[in-house]
């Protein structure tokens, strides 16, 4: 399947492994406090295993869906147990007790629409256990403006924080913690890349990136500072019941 291959098959930025790894240690730790002891986890898109990693460096039973053939096949000699289908619908039913985490990074912009958007947020809600929580992660269309639609053709559904939490709201989900993010970044070093993300910024690197590769890397370097945001939703008592 040659869908999406240019990003897995993309090398990345040299010294970027550390950040992006570093920032999904950071998104864990945020979503740490709302895990119930011993929580399965289900991450629908691991993409390249970024996550995935983070939750076998603790322990948790994990378990991911990835669309990507490829890159199933990756995963799994990895030693991550990955089922390979597109979502939605989420063709898994919860373990006993349901998923103490059900979590999606950069999932919801390539969805076909609201339709699907809802099918998927509802299908979480269900798989989400007592006590467990589902967790979108996506970019901010608001803050990034057109370059929402630039930096990757397969961006589909603008998502901002208003519109995920109604959508998540629509699926029986209460919304109880939000958090922006910029790559890994927290406190002054935030506020700093924050600065560096304005187009401004970008417009200068190019000038001294004169080739067009090299105008590639400092666009996607650029990329990772652009503001990111973070929603955890309950399931609703009753959830189930309203959000088909």
């Amino acid at each position: 399947m040659s869908y999406y291959k240019y990003y897995f098959s993309s090398k990345e930025i040299e010294g970027s492994a550390g950040r992006i790894q570093a920032k999904n240690r950071l998104v864990y730790s945020l979503l740490s406090r709302w895990l119930p002891p011993g929580a399965a986890v289900l991450e629908l898109g691991p993409g390249k295993g970024w996550f995935a990693r983070v939750c076998r460096e603790r322990d948790l039973r994990y378990k991911g869906i990835e669309a990507n053939e490829k890159q199933c096949q990756a995963l799994e000699a990895d030693g991550l147990e990955v089922i390979c289908a597109r979502v939605p619908p989420v063709p898994v039913k919860p373990p006993e007790g349901g998923f103490g985490l059900v979590y999606s990074a950069h999932l919801l912009e390539h969805l076909g629409g609201a339709e699907q958007v809802h099918e998927l947020l509802s299908d979480c809600a269900r798989l989400a256990g007592d006590g467990g929580v589902v967790a979108m992660l996506f970019p901010d269309a608001m803050d990034m403006g057109a370059n929402f639609w630039n930096c990757d053709y397969t961006h589909v559904w603008p998502t901002t924080e208003r519109r995920v939490a109604q959508a998540m709201a629509d699926a029986g989900l209460e919304v109880v913690a939000s958090h922006r993010l910029r790559g890994h970044y927290t406190g002054a070093r935030w506020a700093l890349a924050a600065a560096a993300a304005r187009p401004l910024a970008l417009k200068a690197a190019n000038v001294l990136a004169r080739s067009p590769e090299r105008r590639d890397v400092v666009y996607r370097g650029w990329m990772y500072l652009q503001q990111d945001v973070l929603l955890v939703g309950r399931p609703r008592a009753g959830a189930a019941n309203d959000a088909g």
